[in-house]
């Protein structure tokens, strides 16, 4: 996709299997079957859309997906893909991970930030990327390193303290100026410091949303993941969130609808929304 100077592109973070009542949360089985049916264990397969960004002065990754290194009960628990997706699919497009100077994280959660670290031949953890500034909210950050003990599953160490050694990480603000044309924003919700990713250029806007709203099915104000740890924050700020999308014909970027990368938004009824011009890849 060209986005005034941007070209952005979907890089794969690799498939994976979640729970339906883990996607849904508190919505009722028999109505969100409807709309994406579950397997016979009761699992739905979630896409994991990452973005690299290329602006002629900058090589920047909006997520990184969930690795490589991770033990095969895990990656037989949540049928995730074979070796490092990501990796692969940035190679697809001719991009080397030393060519990347910025990471950006919506949040860290496995999915989204897993893939920022890998094993080097030795065995050792190490950053992937590892001439690449790294981004993410103060909040998440401080929410990822202070060892609550009611958030350290949800904030794996081996994700987080290659990074923190690395000295390469980048804590910022709500409304903070990422490059020029990128900007993130404040959105709370799915965790405390999560952000949503706002990129700017010619006129023409898109809305990396990340898991405020990970799926064109979340899009109903009332579904919400069993992963958010401030459910009432995400249905106060998601609908207005999607509503400026719609409004300002903004593209909207999903992290991890299985067949929906990309879409704008229209008005359905006095309060729905619905997807035009979907895309399955950027």
């Amino acid at each position: 996709m060209n986005l005034g100077n941007w070209q952005l592109d979907t890089v794969d973070g690799g498939a994976f299997s979640l729970d339906g009542g883990v996607v849904y949360g508190v919505v009722p089985k028999t109505l969100w079957e409807k709309a994406t049916p579950p397997d016979e264990r009761n699992r739905l397969r979630f896409g994991n859309h990452c973005v690299l960004a290329r602006d002629g002065r900058h090589t920047l990754l909006v997520d990184t997906g969930y690795g490589g290194k991770h033990l095969p009960l895990d990656r037989a628990f949540y049928a995730m893909d074979d070796g490092e997706p990501l990796l692969a699919s940035l190679a697809s497009l001719g991009v080397d991970a030393d060519d990347v100077d910025a990471v950006v994280f919506t949040h860290l959660h496995f999915d989204h930030a897993g893939g920022a670290v890998r094993r080097d031949p030795s065995g050792r953890l190490v950053p992937t990327f590892a001439r690449a500034r790294h981004v993410v909210g103060r909040i998440e950050w401080h929410d990822a390193t202070g060892r609550a003990p009611e958030l350290q599953v949800a904030y794996p160490i081996e994700n987080i303290a290659p990074l923190a050694e690395s000295a390469r990480i980048e804590p910022v603000d709500d409304g903070a100026t990422i490059v020029p044309g990128l900007r993130a924003r404040l959105t709370g919700g799915h965790t405390r410091g999560h952000l949503a990713l706002v990129f700017e250029s010619g006129g023409r806007t898109a809305l990396c949303i990340g898991d405020l709203c990970p799926t064109t099915s979340h899009l109903h104000p009332l579904w919400n993941m069993a992963y958010d740890t401030y459910p009432l924050e995400t249905r106060r700020v998601k609908p207005q969130l999607l509503a400026e999308a719609c409004e300002g014909g903004w593209w909207v970027l999903w992290p991890h609808d299985a067949t929906v990368a990309a879409g704008r938004l229209t008005r359905k009824g006095k309060r729905g929304l619905a997807v035009i011009d979907r895309r399955q890849r950027l």
